[in-house]
């Protein structure tokens, strides 16, 4: 008899008597309170305790396996539990357990399949076609269809400021479906890097009859965890889906995510075991924590850059000569060097490899002169003490809270009065959108394709970049590009675009990140990627 076959616990005269599916009439198990295990074979029984018990256990099968829980600790909380809508760290890495894409990407970039096993771009461009994968179901046993597909992209269509909607409302004409298993992306134009936007999560168009608009709250997608519970500013914890159409991914029992904001304190809990992986290190603080045996550090060059968006509504940042004042007054490498210790200074945002990718103007980085930054600002008529507001969140990246005094000191030393507020995240999301700020910090060009960046940055303004005010043509030249099909003059048009971004000082790029990581020696199955979305499915852990 195995004990895996117990499955009902039932209170009886003080004992918590397990039966099993599988047993007769003449077996049972009982555990008695005081921890004894009472074999019942007719009327007659043999109590077991201490050695003897585990003895026993191991001949029901083996004593239970240890739970496989792997604790992650990050700066940041969700905002929201919208898949649609997110756009944080650990939102991303979480939505992507609950939910599958279509199209997956490993830790190299190079794109897989998820929920569609075959797609292909039209000649022409302008449309779509997903073969889907059969035999997956939802986390509430629902099959899924193209319907599921269709439901997704339709609601983004259907509320256009949802934050993916900025990708999809300009582009995507419909989604028709075919067949249960085929849908067909129809295209407003030509539009070729969109494949790489095919990462959105799949929602359950049940979910929506069953649990109304917040649908979203019970995180019921096909992926290979399921949501339990989030507690704000505590954790949030997710547990294996056993029912994975992707056997043998899923690795672990449980998942749980806790928010650490103070860097120190996250470092703290690695070293003590409390929690498994921490991420958004800086190089020093990497340095540090590779000196104990049991940790091992994973690091990446990213496709990301941090830089500085500035307010173009509103004096002093509507001009030219402020924008680069602030340019010349920051010592960027002393933040790479010496506070970060770990990045790399470039003067435009497309890495290398990636098309748009120009490497005259990635060495272009604009030299710390604070000199020259003070006579920009008595040129564009900036009195010393003109107040600016400053906002960011620290929580998201490495060192950004020394990073961000470091840079308000230095503007204040060519004259700023700067107010440096830090925002949480969802206050900080909205200071940006309705434009309550003159410089803040944003990360952008996490995309291996420029589309997506500029599509959401620029065109559609979602985090405060008002740029296409001051200069209306550059969406023109966004649309134009993405539309291109041929790929050399497609590179050409993305050049222009950043071309005319930095001779304009549309932003301020501070350093282009490296990502980095710390875990604990018991996880295994850790990929490092650029992308910085770690597909935390793949880890498994030891002990």
């Amino acid at each position: 008899m195995s004990l895996d076959c117990l499955s009902k616990a039932t209170e009886r005269q003080g004992e918590v008597a397990i039966i099993g599916t599988g047993l007769t009439d003449h077996e049972r198990c009982v555990i008695g309170r005081r921890g004894f295990l009472r074999l019942g074979v007719g009327t007659t029984g043999a109590l077991i305790g201490g050695a003897s018990l585990l003895s026993f256990l191991a001949s029901c099968g083996g004593t239970p396996a240890a739970n496989k829980t792997l604790t992650w600790a990050r700066g940041d909380d969700l905002r929201t539990q919208d898949p649609q809508e997110i756009s944080g760290l650990m939102e991303g890495t979480i939505a992507r357990l609950l939910y599958d894409p279509l199209i997956d990407t490993d830790e190299s970039g190079n794109k897989v399949a998820a929920l569609a096993t075959e797609w292909q771009m039209a000649p022409d461009g302008k449309s779509y076609t997903f073969k889907l994968r059969q035999g997956v179901t939802f986390h509430d046993g629902t099959p899924f269809t193209a319907t599921a597909v269709k439901f997704t992209f339709d609601r983004l269509l259907a509320n256009p400021t949802l934050q993916h909607a900025a990708v999809w409302k300009d582009a995507l004409a419909e989604v028709a479906v075919t067949d249960p298993f085929t849908v067909v992306f129809q295209l407003k134009a030509p539009n070729p890097g969109l494949i790489n936007s095919f990462g959105e999560p799949i929602l359950a168009e049940n979910a929506v009859a069953k649990y109304g608009d917040k649908f979203y709250e019970k995180g019921i997608g096909t992926g290979p965890f399921k949501y339990v519970d989030w507690k704000k500013n505590q954790q949030w914890v997710g547990e294996a889906n056993k029912e994975y159409w992707n056997k043998g991914i899923v690795k672990l029992d449980k998942i749980t995510f806790r928010p650490i904001t103070e860097e120190a304190t996250k470092i703290a809990a690695l070293k003590a075991g409390e929690v498994d992986i921490i991420d958004s290190l800086s190089g020093d603080q990497a340095d540090d924590l590779a000196k104990d045996s049991n940790t091992v550090i994973s690091r990446v060059p990213s496709f990301d850059t941090i830089h500085l968006t500035y307010n173009f509504r509103r004096p002093p940042f509507n001009t030219l000569a402020a924008r680069q004042a602030v340019a010349y007054a920051i010592n960027k490498e002393q933040i790479t060097k010496n506070i970060l210790k770990a990045g790399q200074l470039v003067g435009a945002p497309i890495p290398p490899g990636v098309v748009g990718y120009d490497e005259a103007l990635t060495k272009a980085v604009i030299p710390y002169d604070p000199e020259k930054a003070k006579a920009l600002l008595q040129s564009a008529g900036v009195a010393p003490g003109t107040k600016i507001e400053f906002r960011l969140n620290p929580a998201f990246f490495a060192k950004m809270t020394e990073i961000s005094q470091f840079v308000s000191d230095q503007l204040r030393a060519v004259g700023f009065n700067v107010d440096m507020q830090y925002l949480e995240p969802g206050a900080f999301t909205a200071a940006r959108k309705a434009g309550n700020f003159d410089l803040c910090v944003q990360q952008g060009n996490k995309s291996p394709d420029p589309d997506a960046n500029y599509t959401v940055l620029v065109v559609a303004e979602t985090f405060g970049l008002f740029y296409k005010e001051f200069r209306p043509e550059i969406e023109g030249l966004i649309v134009a590009a993405r539309g291109e099909l041929d790929a050399q003059k497609r590179d050409t048009l993305y050049k222009q675009v950043q071309k005319l971004m930095y001779d304009d000082m549309a932003e301020l790029i501070l350093y282009r990140q490296e990502y980095i990581w710390a875990s604990r020696k018991r996880v295994t199955g850790f990929k490092a990627r650029a992308d910085y979305q770690t597909r935390v499915f793949d880890c498994g852990v030891t002990g």
